[in-house]
């Protein structure tokens, strides 16, 4: 297969082993899952007297 524009970077040299990508698919996909429940946590977890203010 040719390419078009014919890249020197990561075809031949710096290449991504292949049992690599689905553990650092997967460990993106933890974090964020992390990630989301420490945010939804924190707004779910603030005083009352903040919340009152508003109102």
């Amino acid at each position: 297969m040719e390419f078009i524009d014919d890249p020197q970077f990561g075809h031949k040299k710096n290449k991504l082993p292949v049992f690599l990508v689905p553990i650092i698919m997967f460990a993106i996909l933890l974090i964020g899952i992390l990630v989301s429940k420490l945010y939804v946590s924190s707004v779910l977890d603030q005083p009352s007297d903040e919340i009152e203010a508003f109102e």
